[in-house]
Parts: C-alpha cells; structure tokens; sequence
C-alpha cells in the first residue's frame, strides 16, 4: 500500500474504517489517514451494507485498501468484520466523517509503546475550520494527557478515534453489535467498549497528540434523531451494567441520566431554550424506552444476546477484495 511520505520506525498498526452509503466522505477519510500511515501498517475499509458496493470497490482501490463486505448493517458488525480481517496487534478505529492528522497513528502506536500495561487510547477530536458554531457531535478537545480508569469522570473518547490492542480486543469478542448505528440500540457503542475493557481489568489514556476532526454534517432534524438514539444506547447500557457491573452503572446514572437528562432539561427550560430543550427530553424517552428494552434481552459474556440464531453473529462473514 502507497502511504504518506514519512517514515516511522513503530510497529505496525491496523486502521479499519466502516461506512455505508458515504463514499464521498469515506473517500476524504481515506485520503487523510493514508498521510498518517507508515510502511507496514494495514488499511481496512469495511462496506456495511451499501447500495452501490461498487462504489466502495473501486474507492478501496484507489486508496489500496482491504475492503470487507457485510451484508446486514451495523457499525459494530462492521468493526468487527474489520480488525478480524486485520493482523496488527494494534487496531485504529475512525469513521468516514473524520480527517486524522498526519501524526495520528505515530501518537497511538507511541502511546501504546510507553505504556504497555495499557488496553486502549482515545485522542483529541476538533471540528473543522468554519464549523466552530455547530452542534458538536463526538468532540473531545481536551488539552492534557490523562489515565482513563474506574475513578475517570466525563467523556472518556470516541469511536471516531480510538485505538485497542488485538489482545483486548479478542478476550472481550470484539464490539457488541447490538449497539450503536444500525443495532437493536442504536447507540453508546464506544462507551459499552469501553465498561467492559475497565471490567476486564485495562485501563486506558487520553493521548491529545493523536488528533483528528470530526465534519459536523447534519440537520437540526438529524441531531433530534441522533438524541433519540443516543438516549436508546444509554438507556441500554444501563440495563446491561444493571447486571454486570453494578458499581459503574451507578455512576453512569448520575453522569447521563441527571447531569446529561434532567439537568441539562431543566437549564433548557430555565434560559427558554426550546430547542435544546425539546433535544434532552428526546434523550430522556431514548433512555426509558432503551431501558426497558435491553432489560428484557439476555446478556451473555458481555454482549446482548442476537435477537435469532444466525443474526448479530459475532464473527460475522462477508467477501474480502483488495
């Protein structure tokens, strides 16, 4: 594979990119997070169930990247059909809605090689130039490195950048694939990553050198929705930690649904801000009903049991090109 004019003497790293129906945006990632590929590294494009797959064939192509097909969608299938068809023992996860900068895997790979008892990464998410003024979707712009454990209090990162090693990848099965974009839940699929990784005894850190910025591209109407799910997956979350990890659900109920739902609601309705408010009491019905949901779906070895046997796999298959 053709990468970015540097030359970086790490180990290699696996970048695995899902997307469905977004080749133009998928094209533009692509593009960036070749500059910040070294000789070695492996580049994973996975088509989750798009219309035109021949449109992911060729752009794969001309980027020189593996493309995995799956047939059913879902972000997390996808991500899990791309680090499996990866070998590295470091995985890179972005979307095709985000640039990286041309130091991003250095900063991963880096980070991981000075700590190594650590599992995982997060890294600085900005928005792009002209687009400071927008509802921000999965931005974390802190400035300081941090350790990422039980005790960590706030956004811990995001699937949009993120990186974990195979190793804890593989004992924990990968993503749940009930969560997030295209999933029963719809969401929070970054953040059940990360409670069962601080389950399983790794911790993480924040390396703001890892940098990448995350296109803010939807509709006031987009956003609504996007809140409805993202109170959906919360809601889901807590149902599962209800029953596997008792002591972090209870503070992930103090962080989403007081500090994120009712506080928030409540300083909405205060400044008479009928947008935003209307937007957290979205997300406050997203978790109730989420709740309810996940309440009543099994759990097994950390991920929500597929709704019929064949559907949901955790391995799931799919054609592979180059």
């Amino acid at each position: 594979m053709e990468v970015g004019p540097h030359v970086s003497e790490r180990g290699p790293v696996a970048v695995v990119v899902a997307s469905r129906d977004r080749v133009d945006m998928l094209d533009r990632c692509l593009t960036s997070v070749r500059d910040a590929l070294a000789p070695g590294d492996e580049l994973v494009v996975v088509d989750s169930a798009s219309c035109d797959h021949d449109a992911y064939v060729s752009v794969a192509r001309t980027h020189g990247a593996l493309l995995v097909r799956c047939d059913e969608p879902g972000v997390n299938r996808a991500r899990n059909a791309g680090w499996r068809a990866s070998r590295a023992p470091v995985v890179l996860f972005t979307d095709d809605d985000v640039e990286v900068e041309r130091g991003w895997a250095d900063a991963y790979a880096a980070c991981l090689d000075e700590h190594p008892e650590i599992g995982f990464v997060t890294g600085w998410i900005g928005v792009p130039d002209g687009q400071e003024d927008t509802h921000d979707v999965a931005v974390k712009d802190d400035v300081e490195p941090a350790v990422l454990d039980r005790s960590t209090r706030g956004s811990l990162g995001h699937g949009a950048s993120l990186a974990v090693r195979r190793e804890a990848l593989e004992r924990l099965g990968g993503w749940d694939e009930a969560l997030g974009a295209g999933g029963r839940f719809r969401a929070a699929p970054e953040v059940d990553l990360f409670d069962r990784l601080l389950a399983a005894g790794w911790t993480g850190r924040f390396a703001p050198t890892a940098r990448a910025r995350h296109h803010q591209w939807r509709t006031d109407g987009q956003l609504a929705a996007l809140h409805l799910r993202y109170g959906l997956g919360t809601g889901a979350r807590i149902a599962k930690l209800h029953r596997t990890d008792r002591s972090r659900m209870r503070h992930v109920i103090r962080e989403a649904w007081w500090d994120w739902g009712i506080h928030d609601a409540w300083l909405h309705l205060r400044y008479r801000d009928a947008r935003r408010l209307a937007v957290a009491l979205l997300r406050m019905t997203g978790f109730a009903v989420g709740f309810l949901a996940a309440s009543r779906t099994p759990v097994e070895g950390g991920h929500f049991r597929p709704r019929a046997a064949g559907q949901g796999s955790r391995n799931p298959g799919g054609s592979q090109h180059h």
